[in-house]
């Protein structure tokens, strides 16, 4: 069984995307109107999309703004990594804590 664990938990470990290619945040898609009085966005036609990286650190949240729909494709994707990641990780963590219980690591 201990065998089976790690076998499985080094599968998982090949599986990991490379940091470089992670971003931890959220992609917010935002339609607003202008300032300007007679602009067809006073009707309800919201100007956008425009793209913003939201990352929440030490409980502070910054907003980046990201010009190009290209550039937030790029985003989404490194956050989608982000969460591969993480999901990851957590899978790896519960095969050490059975390993540990089991005795061996």
């Amino acid at each position: 069984m201990e065998q089976k664990l790690k076998k499985k938990r080094e599968k998982l470990i090949k599986r990991l995307p490379g940091l470089d290619t992670i971003v931890r945040g959220t992609l917010r898609k935002v339609f607003a109107p202008c300032g300007k009085k007679k602009c067809k966005c006073k009707k309800g036609f919201l100007h956008g999309p425009y793209y913003y990286l939201a990352v929440t650190t030490k409980g502070k949240t910054n907003i980046y703004y990201l010009p190009t729909k290209q550039m937030a494709k790029k985003t989404e994707k490194a956050i989608e990594q982000y969460n591969k990641l993480w999901a990851g990780l957590c899978k790896i963590s519960e095969i050490n804590i059975k390993l540990i219980k089991k005795g061996k690591k």
